[in-house]
C-alpha cells in the first residue's frame, strides 16, 4: 500500500510523532493508501514556512508576466500525472472516472487561464481618476498587493479541483499557502505537491498537510502569521471558521452550504429539463454545494415531469466509480451514506411521496461500498426539513408553484444562496425570475456550469467573498491607495487650514478655457461656432422672458438649420426638476449640444442638462465637485443680462426644492467651450435687471479679490471687472441703449466669472444662496445687498484687497487707516447702488427679520465660507451681520 508524506518547505516529510492514518476507497470499503497524519507542530512548521518564503520576496517580489510562466510550468508538470491522478481521484472520493479525468485537464486549464489574466488583464494598479475630494488636490491611484500567508482548507467532495482552486489563486496573485485537504480524500493534493516539487516554484510557498480537521484548522485559523483563510465546505463549519479568524482578524474567503433551486418553467423544453435537474440533482451522487436538489416545477407540466422523471432516473447507471459506464458511484463514505439515509426516513415520516430510490442498491457488487440509489420525493413542503436542510446526498424534492413570482418565492425561502438553475425557452423571463432570485449564480438551460472567468460564491449563509475570475483573484489581494499631492505649498492645502490658520498662498492653479466672442453683432457667429464643434443638433434652454423680448427667436435664427429645439421653463432659480425636463426635451429632439440664452440660472440648468445627456442619469446624480472623468456635451453660452460669469466658469448652481438649498456641480469639465457675449441682447434689459445682474459680477469680483484663494491673474481680471462695472452701469442706466456700455458690462461679467472660477467667492454668496433658496430672493440682487455688509465685515482680514477694490472703484487710498478701505468701498458700492434704483436693505426684499437666525445658520453651512478672509464658523457673528443688512 502507498505511503503519502506532507510536504512542507519544498520536502516530503513525516510527523514528528510517525503517526498515520488510511484512506479508503467508498467503492470498496478498503484501504488504498497511508497518510501522514500532521498535529500542531506540524501546522507551526508549514506556516513559518511560508511566512519565510512570502517574507523573503523571491515569490511575492515577481513581477505577475513572470510569476505566471512559473504556475504554467506547474500546470505543466502537474498534467503528467494525469493518469494518475484520475484514477487516485476516482477511487479516494468515488467520483466517477468519466468526470475526474476531465478534472486534471480542467484543472490545468484553470491554472493557466488564471495566471495568464494575472499577468495581463489584472488591475495590478488603478489610476482613480477623481477624488471625490476637493480639500486634497493630486493624482490617486490604488496598488493590489499579495495578502501573505493564506491557508486553504478543502473538502472530500472535489479534492482534486478545491486544491487547485486553493493553491492555483493563492500563489498565482504572489500569496503562499498551507493547503489542508479533507481526511477523507487527501492523495490528490500530494500527488499535486509532487508536481510543486518538480516545477520551479520556490520552496515554501506551496505547503500541504494532512490530518484531523479540529486540530488542524483550529491552528491554521488562529495563527498570528495567517493572512488569510479560503475555506469551502459546510456552513456550520465555516461559521466555526470565522469566529475563530476573527481574534486575528484575519481576511477570510468562504465557501459554503447550498440547498439550491432548479426550476422547471411551463414552457420549457421538457427533456431538456429533466436531464438538466437530474445532472444538477445527481451529478457526483448529489454531493455538491449547489446541487439543484430543490425541483420546483410549474403546475401545468408538472405531471409531465414527474412521469419523465421517474422514467429517465431508472436509466441511471450506478457501478463502481472506475467503471467507464458509471453514471453514479457511491457516496464518499459509510458515515454520508448514513446522514442519506436518516433524511430519506425523515421524508417517509412526513408523508412525502416516494417517486424512486429510497433505498441500497442490490447486488453483490454493492455490498462493500457506500452506494445509494437515487432518490425522489414529490409534493413535498418547501418548509420542511428536506427541503430546507443539505443533505448532500442522492435526494431530490420535486415543489410545485403557479407562477414565476411564486418561484421566486420559494428559491428565496432558504437559508442558503449559493446557485440555481431556470429550464425555459423565453430567456427575457428567465433572466428576469434569474434577477429576483438571491443566489451567487443562476445558470439558465445549463448546470453545473463553472468557468475559469466566472466568479462564484454564494449569497447569504451560502458564503462569503467569490472563488475564479477577477473577483476570485482579487479575494487574494489586499488594496493600497497612494496619493500624490498636487499642492507643495502648506498654505495652499484646503486640508490643513481646517487645522492650521495661514497667511493668504501665493500658489495658484489657473484654467480658463471658455473661448469669447464679444461685440455688436456677435450673435451672428453662433452658426459658426456650431460648426466648428462638429456638431449638428442645437438645442436652446432659455426662459419666458427672453422668449417674450423675441431674443429667443433670433438665436433660432441665428442657429440655421443646426436648431432642432428649445426649452424656455427656466424658472429664477433653476432645480434639479428643471434640469431632468429640460434634459428629457434635448435627449427626445436628438441634441448633439447645448445653447443657453439667458441669465445665471439659465446657464447653470444648461451646464446640468449636458452633463445629464452625455453621462447618463438625472440632475441629482451629479452634484459633486471634480468628480467627472469626461466632459458634458458641448456647450455655447449667450448671456442676455449685464452679466453673471456663468458663461465661462465651471459651476452650476442648482436648487434641491426638497431641502431648500442650493447645491453645487463643479467640475473643470463643466466650462462652456464659447461664449457669445453680444450687447444687442441686452438692449431691453429693464433697469432694475440691469443693476441686479450687474451687482452679481461686482460681488463675483470683490469676493475673488477677498478670498483666501486670490492670485495675480484674477486678481487683475477682477479689478478690470470692477473698474468697467463703476464706469459702465451708471452709463447704462442713464441711457439703456448705450451698446459700448453694454458690452464693457458683458465684459465685466466675464472677467469677473473667470476670477472667482479660481479664486472662489465667499460669504457674500454664501447669504445670497441662503436667501434664494429659503426664500426666493434673485440671486443678483441679494448680492448687492450683503456685498458692503460683507465688506466691513472682512475690513480688518482683508485690508489690502479691499485697498485695491477702493482704487478700482475710484477712491483715494492714501493715508487710510487699516481696515478703513474696507469701509469706504461699502460705501461706494452702496452709492452706486442707490443711483441705479437697487435695494440696499434685506429687509426692503421681504425677507422675515424672524428669519434670521435660520439664514445665519444655512449660510454657516455653505461651502464658499471657507474662502472668507475673516473666519466664518459662529452662527451668532453672521446673525449680526444679517441683522446689519437687514
Amino acid at each position: 500500500m502507498d505511503h503519502y508524506r506532507l510536504f512542507i518547505g519544498g520536502e516530503f516529510v513525516d510527523p514528528g510523532d510517525g503517526r498515520t492514518f488510511e484512506t479508503l476507497d467508498p467503492g470498496t470499503g478498503e484501504a488504498i493508501a497511508t497518510v501522514a497524519r500532521a498535529g500542531e507542530d506540524e501546522a507551526n512548521q508549514a506556516i513559518s514556512a511560508a511566512r519565510e518564503a512570502f517574507d523573503k520576496g523571491d515569490w511575492s517580489g515577481l513581477k505577475p508576466p513572470d510569476r505566471s510562466r512559473l504556475v504554467m510550468d506547474f500546470a505543466d508538470r502537474m498534467m503528467t500525472h494525469a493518469v494518475r491522478l484520475s484514477i487516485l481521484e476516482s477511487m479516494d472520493s468515488g467520483g466517477i472516472i468519466n468526470r475526474t479525468k476531465t478534472e486534471v485537464f480542467l484543472g490545468s486549464q484553470m491554472l493557466r487561464n488564471l495566471a495568464q489574466y494575472a499577468a495581463g488583464s489584472f488591475p495590478w494598479q488603478e489610476e482613480i481618476p477623481v477624488s471625490g475630494n476637493p480639500f486634497f488636490p493630486g493624482r490617486n491611484y490604488i496598488v493590489r498587493e499579495p495578502i501573505g500567508v493564506t491557508v486553504g482548507i478543502v473538502p472530500w467532495n472535489f479534492p482534486l479541483t478545491m486544491a487547485l482552486w486553493k493553491i492555483g489563486q493563492a500563489i498565482i496573485m504572489g500569496n503562499t499557502v498551507v493547503l489542508k485537504p479533507a481526511s477523507n480524500t487527501p492523495i490528490s493534493a500530494l500527488v499535486l505537491a509532487e508536481a510543486v516539487a518538480e516545477s520551479s516554484i520556490p520552496k515554501g510557498v506551496v505547503n500541504i498537510i494532512t490530518g484531523p480537521g479540529g486540530v488542524l484548522g483550529k491552528t491554521l485559523a488562529t495563527h498570528p502569521e495567517v493572512d488569510k483563510i479560503a475555506f469551502t465546505g459546510s456552513t456550520e463549519v465555516g461559521r466555526e471558521i470565522m469566529t475563530q479568524a476573527a481574534k486575528g482578524i484575519k481576511k477570510v474567503t468562504l465557501e459554503l452550504g447550498g440547498k439550491s433551486a432548479n426550476i422547471i418553467l411551463d414552457d420549457a423544453d421538457l427533456d431538456l429539463a429533466v436531464d438538466g435537474v437530474l445532472f444538477g440533482t445527481f451529478f457526483h451522487t448529489g454531493q455538491i454545494c449547489e446541487s439543484g436538489t430543490r425541483i420546483l416545477v410549474h403546475d401545468a407540466v408538472y405531471d409531465k415531469v414527474i412521469a419523465k422523471l421517474k422514467k429517465r432516473v431508472s436509466g441511471v447507471k450506478i457501478a463502481y466509480q472506475l467503471d467507464p459506464e458509471s453514471q453514479m458511484g457511491p457516496l464518499v463514505s459509510a458515515e454520508q451514506r448514513g446522514t442519506t439515509e436518516s433524511y430519506v426516513k425523515l421524508g417517509l415520516e412526513k408523508g412525502f411521496n416516494l417517486l424512486c430510490g429510497g433505498e441500497r442498491p442490490e447486488g453483490f457488487m454493492f455490498q462493500e461500498g457506500f452506494y445509494y440509489k437515487p432518490t425522489i420525493f414529490t409534493d413535498v413542503d418547501n418548509k420542511s426539513r428536506l427541503a430546507q436542510e443539505e443533505i448532500f446526498g442522492p435526494v431530490a424534492c420535486v415543489i410545485r408553484f403557479e407562477n414565476d413570482e411564486q418561484a421566486a418565492g420559494l428559491a428565496n425561502d432558504s437559508i442558503y444562496g449559493l446557485a440555481g438553475g431556470i429550464w425555459t425557452r423565453d430567456m427575457k423571463r428567465a433572466q428576469e425570475l434569474a434577477r429576483n432570485i438571491k443566489t451567487g449564480t443562476m445558470w439558465i438551460n445549463d448546470y453545473h456550469a463553472f468557468g475559469d472567468y466566472c466568479p462564484f460564491g454564494g449569497y447569504k449563509e451560502s458564503g462569503i467573498g467569490r472563488e475564479l475570475g477577477q473577483e476570485g483573484l482579487a479575494e487574494y489581494t489586499q488594496t493600497k491607495r497612494i496619493h500624490i499631492s498636487s499642492e507643495g505649498d502648506q498654505e495652499n492645502k484646503l486640508g490643513f487650514q481646517m487645522m492650521f490658520s495661514y497667511p493668504k498662498s501665493k500658489s495658484f492653479q489657473y484654467i480658463g478655457p471658455t473661448k469669447l466672442n464679444a461685440g455688436h453683432g456677435a450673435l451672428n457667429s453662433l452658426n459658426t461656432e456650431v460648426g466648428l464643434l462638429s456638431c449638428q443638433k442645437a438645442f436652446v434652454i432659455s426662459d419666458q422672458g427672453v422668449a417674450a423680448a423675441g431674443l429667443l427667436a433670433r438665436a433660432e435664427k441665428a442657429l440655421g438649420d443646426f436648431w432642432v429645439g428649445s426649452f424656455t421653463d427656466v424658472p429664477t432659480d433653476s432645480s434639479f426638476e428643471t434640469v431632468d425636463t429640460a434634459a428629457l426635451a434635448a435627449r427626445r429632439a436628438g441634441a448633439d449640444l447645448i445653447v443657453s440664452l439667458g441669465g445665471g440660472s439659465v446657464m447653470d440648468t444648461a451646464k446640468a442638462v449636458s452633463v445629464v445627456l452625455e453621462h447618463g442619469g438625472k440632475a441629482t446624480d451629479h452634484i459633486a465637485i471634480n468628480r467627472l472623468t469626461k466632459a458634458g456635451l458641448p456647450h455655447l453660452a449667450i448671456p442676455t443680462t449685464s452679466g453673471t460669469g456663468s458663461e465661462v466658469t465651471n459651476v452650476a448652481v442648482i436648487k434641491n426644492q426638497k431641502v431648500h438649498r442650493k447645491v453645487y456641480l463643479a467640475d473643470n469639465h463643466l466650462f462652456p467651450q464659447t461664449a457669445v457675449l453680444d450687447p444687442d441682447l441686452t438692449l431691453s434689459l429693464p433697469p432694475g435687471l440691469t443693476a441686479s445682474t450687474a451687482m452679481d459680477a461686482l460681488t463675483h469680483a470683490a469676493e475673488a479679490m477677498m478670498s483666501l484663494k486670490s492670485n495675480p491673474v484674477c486678481d487683475g481680471q477682477a479689478l478690470a471687472a470692477i473698474n468697467l462695472i463703476n464706469q459702465n452701469l451708471p452709463l447704462v442706466m442713464k441711457n439703456p441703449q448705450d451698446k459700448e456700455a453694454r458690452l464693457n458690462l458683458q465684459v465685466a461679467a466675464a472677467m469677473a466669472g473667470w476670477a472667482f472660477c479660481i479664486a472662489q467667492v465667499a460669504l457674500a454668496h454664501a447669504l445670497a444662496h441662503t436667501v434664494g433658496a429659503l426664500h426666493e430672493i434673485p440671486h443678483g440682487t441679494a448680492c448687492g445687498v450683503f456685498l458692503p455688509v460683507v465688506m466691513r465685515f472682512n475690513a480688518e482680514h482683508a485690508d489690502g484687497p479691499l485697498k485695491a477694490i477702493a482704487r478700482a472703484l475710484g477712491i483715494g487710498v492714501e493715508g487710510l487707516e487699516p481696515g478703513q478701505a474696507g469701509e469706504e468701498a461699502a460705501n461706494k458700492v452702496e452709492e452706486l447702488m442707490q443711483a441705479c434704483g437697487h435695494p440696499t436693505r434685506l429687509s426692503q426684499l421681504g425677507v422675515p427679520q424672524e428669519a434670521l437666525y435660520d439664514c445665519a445658520l444655512h449660510a454657516v453651512a455653505d461651502p464658499v465660507c471657507i474662502f472668507n478672509p475673516r473666519p466664518v464658523t459662529d452662527p451668532g457673528l453672521v446673525m449680526d451681520l444679517l441683522e446689519k443688512a437687514y
